[in-house]
């Protein structure tokens, strides 16, 4: 029986990848996307950097990912951390943790397109992209999913990986805490005409 995770980001993705390598193909997985990740429209894979953390990096290259994606990458080596307001702070260097780096900054459209090159190739992994759900059905046993294009998916596992306010999720009935936090973060993409320096913020 199969694995059908709904969602083809950065969490759908890779564990699809994980799950074909650490299986080698054996457990069948259907990856069902809406959005093709060629697309600059994709919201799991648009223009945003995201900051990867060495380990993270390490489970990459285990399930044969990271390989991909480091051509792309840029190493963090050091990170100053602050809060404003207060005298404190404290930085911290990859050599002092005898590290090549703390982790790597990527792209996301970048790492998008490796994914998904990976995912065709990839070994019991059958792509539903485009392609939406369109119904689900839940039994002791099983779960059914119907999709947009007509057919019918039969699985033992169902991963919502729809992204943070999950249209499946709620379908299926999850109930969602939230703690607000009171903060707003601002994401921009920005060039300069000098090469950056290598502390991290």
């Amino acid at each position: 029986m199969s694995v059908i995770i709904v969602g083809g980001g950065m969490a759908g993705a890779t564990l699809a990848l994980a799950i074909s390598r650490l299986s080698h193909g054996a457990l069948p997985v259907h990856l069902i996307e809406a959005t093709a990740p060629e697309s600059h429209a994709h919201p799991g894979f648009d223009g945003r950097a995201i900051a990867l953390a060495a380990g993270t990096c390490q489970q990459l290259a285990r399930i044969g990912v990271w390989q991909s994606l480091a051509d792309y990458a840029t190493a963090i080596t050091t990170v100053h951390v602050s809060d404003r307001g207060h005298a404190g702070f404290v930085t911290l260097a990859a050599e002092d943790y005898q590290l090549a780096a703390l982790g790597q900054v990527v792209e996301l459209h970048n790492v998008g397109q490796r994914l998904f090159a990976l995912l065709r190739k990839a070994p019991g992994v059958t792509l539903h992209c485009p392609d939406r759900v369109a119904n689900v059905a839940r039994t002791q046993s099983h779960v059914e999913v119907t999709l947009e294009s007509g057919e019918t998916l039969t699985g033992r596992v169902l991963v919502a990986a729809d992204g943070t306010h999950s249209a499946l999720a709620t379908a299926c009935g999850v109930d969602w805490q939230q703690e607000p936090y009171e903060q707003l973060a601002v994401i921009a993409n920005v060039a300069t005409s000098v090469a950056p320096r290598r502390p991290r913020f």
